[in-house]
């Protein structure tokens, strides 16, 4: 009976923490996607280079401050339509070193 006991235990123990993970995963997933736009000012397009420069305010889904940067673009075409002195609206991803923006719109 103890053994029974112990192993029932033991096995508990171990297949806990793999039901959380699971159970964890679809809301992580859910707040990536949900990530809101964030705000700024185009200052400089480089259309050659694929990047931007944006003044912007905090940008919670990277946890960045303020300032003034130079972003790299995905796709190139986000760029049409967008032009200096424009205020937009957009999402960047940390790509190992670099930021790049993934989603860029004119704001209205």
């Amino acid at each position: 009976m103890k053994t029974l006991l112990i192993a029932t235990l033991l096995g508990s123990a171990l297949a806990f923490p793999v039901y959380a993970a699971q159970a964890a995963a679809p809301a992580e997933a859910s707040a990536e996607v949900a990530a809101p736009l964030s705000q700024g000012e185009v200052r400089k397009i480089d259309l050659a280079g694929q990047k931007i420069t944006l003044r912007h305010g905090p940008i919670d889904s990277v946890g960045m401050p303020p300032m003034t940067m130079v972003f790299g673009v995905r796709d190139a075409a986000l760029l049409e339509g967008i032009k200096t002195g424009d205020k937009v609206r957009f999402q960047v991803e940390q790509q190992g070193s670099r930021y790049v923006v993934t989603e860029l719109q004119a704001a209205e």
